[in-house]
């Protein structure tokens, strides 16, 4: 219960925090492109409609002007320049060097070149270069106007009284016949676009904008829907993973990266809930490791105070055993905090690891042959290795107290020595009841135990697998673990030779 108001009131956090959700962003965000793009086509098709418009008919008059330079002495002449007429909407005129006409067409609508007077015309003539060099001219139109057109006398949707102006373009170039003689070329063509092709744009304009708009709220709406509710659902559900618990949302596969956030999250949810179990059996097992040895210095204490005869070497005995194995317990604790933290340093050197794995037989063998336990090491000659030698005994003492531990009836552990190529492999085997093949991917993690029932180490702590572990790895020994139902386990690792 506490933990879902703890949830609640991280949902209202959220909410009242000001912040806008993925939803309301995507649709800011796609109102934002929207507006740019409307913009864009405002600017483009009415602030600089005439901008364009003239560089378009500016590009058209020289390229129809070029074409009947180079086709001047052409039989069909005049059908070339009746079609670049038609299809660009200019009119042409050519003259001889007296000023006779000897083409001109004139199909368009508003042409100034056919409506100038003689000498307004020879002073455009005379502007022509000799040596071929255009001349360009721009000029003010001003249409008819009828000065009995008032617009209030008329009903519906009536012209303005003001007839739009507009500009023209004379085109004028000095052109050479084949047979020596020269003339004139003289293009006309309006440039600046009518008042009927200004009011189709902004209607058509106006289309565009209602349209765009329309489609960008139900597009806006769905993309916004569509990405945000796996991202609300898969947040909805995350809330659970502080105990362990997350299940898939519905809509988790509809992008790659939500479906790869919840096979993670998925992930982390069972790798939590096995944590956490494993951690209260592992504060469960070390308390009991803790409490049996406290018990037994406290009562051989209090019988040693209340019975003078009690007080023999024996007894003194067990309570420096129990001491040390609460001394073995801390300093296993604290080695296994100082590799979580990676502050445990490895000082590498050449050893003779047959005389160190010796040594730690021998010692062990002398703590547990009164209890019956045999260890065997099968070595021939000395191998010298390269590592840290005291880390490396402190993995095979480790080792060989979790093979005492679960070893079967006859407590014989056996310990090899071998050369694999260039490195050394020591493996130790007990013949216990052995692991699960299930349970074998994680019997190095920190926390774990198998099924088996918590055993009171005989040597060590039960923490050393995830210890040997992180010490093989700052090593980068190969390491691992063989086991056979009813036959033993076999926990093995090589080093390098020096």
């Amino acid at each position: 219960m506490q933990l879902k108001k703890k949830d609640s009131r991280i949902s209202r956090r959220a909410a009242f925090s000001g912040q806008i959700g993925i939803r309301g962003k995507l649709q800011i965000y796609l109102t934002i492109l929207v507006a740019f793009i409307i913009a864009l086509i405002w600017i483009c098709q009415v602030t600089l409609l005439f901008s364009f418009f003239q560089s378009y008919r500016t590009n058209q008059v020289h390229t129809a002007g070029e074409t009947i330079i180079r086709n001047i002495d052409h039989d069909d002449l005049e059908a070339l320049a009746d079609r670049l007429s038609a299809e660009n909407e200019i009119c042409m005129l050519l003259v001889d060097a007296e000023g006779n006409k000897i083409l001109s067409i004139d199909h368009v609508r508003f042409c100034v070149l056919h409506h100038l007077r003689q000498n307004e015309l020879n002073r455009l003539i005379a502007r022509a270069t000799p040596d071929g060099e255009e001349s360009v001219e721009m000029m003010s139109v001003a249409p008819f106007r009828n000065d009995n057109y008032h617009k209030e006398e008329f009903e519906g949707t009536v012209p303005e009284e003001e007839p739009q102006r507009g500009r023209s373009m004379m085109y004028v170039r000095r052109v050479h016949f084949d047979d020596g003689t020269t003339g004139t070329l003289l293009i006309n063509a309006q440039i600046t676009p009518t008042r009927t092709i200004m009011n189709m744009l902004r209607r058509q304009l106006n289309y565009i904008i209602v349209l765009v708009l329309i489609a960008s709220v139900l597009i806006g709406g769905f993309m916004a829907n569509s990405v945000s509710r796996p991202i609300i659902e898969t947040n909805r559900e995350a809330r659970g993973l502080s105990r362990g618990e997350y299940a898939r949302p519905e809509h988790s596969r509809g992008y790659r990266e939500i479906s790869e956030l919840n096979d993670t999250l998925v992930k982390a949810a069972d790798d939590l809930h096995k944590v956490d179990n494993l951690q209260r059996e592992l504060i469960a097992n070390i308390s009991h490791d803790l409490r049996t040895p406290l018990t037994m210095i406290q009562g051989y204490a209090e019988t040693m105070r209340d019975i003078p005869d009690e007080m023999n070497p024996e007894n003194m005995q067990i309570i420096i055993d129990e001491t040390n194995r609460l001394s073995s317990l801390v300093n296993e604790v604290m080695d296994f905090s100082r590799l979580r933290a990676g502050s445990m340093q490895m000082e590498k050197r050449d050893f003779d690891l047959t005389e160190k794995v010796k040594d730690i037989c021998d010692r062990v063998s002398a703590m547990t042959e009164k209890d019956g336990y045999t260890v065997l090491l099968m070595e021939s000659g000395a191998r010298i290795v390269h590592g840290d030698s005291k880390r490396i005994e402190q993995v095979v003492y480790n080792l060989l107290g979790n093979a005492l531990t679960y070893t079967g009836e006859n407590k014989q552990v056996i310990v090899k020595e071998e050369d694999r190529g260039e490195n050394v492999r020591v493996s130790i085997s007990d013949s216990g009841r052995g692991i699960d093949p299930a349970e074998l991917p994680y019997i190095w993690d920190r926390y774990y135990r198998t099924q088996e029932s918590h055993r009171r180490a005989v040597i060590g702590s039960g923490l050393g697998l995830n210890i040997c572990r992180g010490i093989l790895e700052n090593h980068g020994a190969p390491y691992g673990v063989d086991s056979t139902a009813g036959v033993g386990t076999t926990f093995w690792f090589e080093l390098p030779k020096a």
